[in-house]
Protein backbone atom coordinates (compact mmCIF):
# COMPACT_ATOMS: atom_id res chain seq x y z
CA UNK A 1 0.00 0.00 0.00
CA UNK A 2 1.57 3.48 -0.97
CA UNK A 3 1.20 6.13 1.30
CA UNK A 4 0.10 8.75 -1.40
CA UNK A 5 -3.63 7.16 -1.04
CA UNK A 6 -5.27 9.51 1.07
CA UNK A 7 -4.57 13.08 -0.95
CA UNK A 8 -3.14 16.09 0.80
CA UNK A 9 -1.99 14.52 3.96
CA UNK A 10 1.12 15.10 5.27
CA UNK A 11 2.54 11.74 5.00
CA UNK A 12 1.99 12.41 0.89
CA UNK A 13 3.52 15.43 1.27
CA UNK A 14 6.83 14.14 2.88
CA UNK A 15 6.67 11.64 0.47
CA UNK A 16 7.26 13.73 -2.21
CA UNK A 17 10.25 15.25 -1.09
CA UNK A 18 11.75 11.95 0.01
CA UNK A 19 10.62 10.91 -3.56
CA UNK A 20 12.18 13.86 -5.12
CA UNK A 21 15.40 13.50 -2.77
CA UNK A 22 15.98 9.47 -3.48
CA UNK A 23 15.48 10.03 -7.38
CA UNK A 24 18.17 12.76 -7.27
CA UNK A 25 20.68 11.25 -5.34
CA UNK A 26 20.08 7.55 -6.74
CA UNK A 27 20.64 8.35 -10.19
CA UNK A 28 23.39 11.16 -9.44
CA UNK A 29 26.44 11.87 -7.22
CA UNK A 30 25.66 14.67 -5.44
CA UNK A 31 28.20 16.80 -3.56
CA UNK A 32 27.94 16.54 0.69
CA UNK A 33 28.62 20.18 0.51
CA UNK A 34 25.97 21.37 -2.08
CA UNK A 35 22.43 22.94 -0.88
CA UNK A 36 20.16 20.23 -3.06
CA UNK A 37 16.78 21.88 -2.50
CA UNK A 38 18.65 24.95 -4.51
CA UNK A 39 20.60 22.82 -6.81
CA UNK A 40 19.11 23.82 -10.40
CA UNK A 41 19.78 19.62 -11.56
CA UNK A 42 19.30 20.37 -14.88
CA UNK A 43 21.56 23.43 -15.80
CA UNK A 44 24.41 21.73 -13.61
CA UNK A 45 23.89 18.87 -15.63
CA UNK A 46 23.01 16.41 -13.06
CA UNK A 47 20.54 15.10 -15.42
CA UNK A 48 19.83 15.71 -18.82
CA UNK A 49 16.83 16.05 -21.37
CA UNK A 50 15.86 12.32 -21.54
CA UNK A 51 16.36 11.67 -18.07
CA UNK A 52 14.38 14.97 -17.61
CA UNK A 53 11.85 13.57 -19.24
CA UNK A 54 11.97 9.90 -17.12
CA UNK A 55 11.82 11.83 -13.87
CA UNK A 56 8.95 13.60 -14.88
CA UNK A 57 6.65 11.01 -16.44
CA UNK A 58 7.89 8.81 -12.58
CA UNK A 59 6.40 11.86 -10.71
CA UNK A 60 3.30 11.97 -12.64
CA UNK A 61 2.75 8.60 -12.49
CA UNK A 62 3.41 8.13 -8.45
CA UNK A 63 1.91 10.99 -7.33
CA UNK A 64 -1.29 10.86 -9.45
CA UNK A 65 -1.19 14.18 -11.79
CA UNK A 66 0.03 15.47 -15.36
CA UNK A 67 2.04 18.42 -15.87
CA UNK A 68 0.83 20.75 -18.38
CA UNK A 69 3.26 22.10 -21.43
CA UNK A 70 3.61 25.51 -19.96
CA UNK A 71 4.77 23.97 -16.58
CA UNK A 72 7.08 21.54 -18.08
CA UNK A 73 8.83 24.95 -19.66
CA UNK A 74 9.13 26.83 -16.41
CA UNK A 75 12.93 27.27 -15.17
CA UNK A 76 11.32 26.79 -11.42
CA UNK A 77 10.81 22.78 -12.04
CA UNK A 78 14.62 22.52 -12.72
CA UNK A 79 15.23 23.19 -8.77
CA UNK A 80 15.16 20.70 -6.62
CA UNK A 81 13.34 22.53 -3.52
CA UNK A 82 10.83 24.04 -6.11
CA UNK A 83 10.11 21.30 -7.70
CA UNK A 84 8.78 19.54 -4.27
CA UNK A 85 6.87 22.95 -3.52
CA UNK A 86 5.01 22.68 -7.22
CA UNK A 87 4.47 18.90 -6.78
CA UNK A 88 2.81 19.36 -3.12
CA UNK A 89 0.40 22.25 -4.55
CA UNK A 90 0.06 19.68 -7.43
CA UNK A 91 -1.59 16.97 -5.00
CA UNK A 92 -3.28 19.35 -3.45
CA UNK A 93 -5.45 20.96 -6.37
CA UNK A 94 -6.54 17.44 -6.81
Amino acid sequence: MREQQVTGSVAEMTSVEEFVLKYIQKNYTVPADIDIYSLNYVEQGYIDSLGFIKFIVELEEEFGFEFTDDELSAPAIQVVGELIGFVESKIAQR
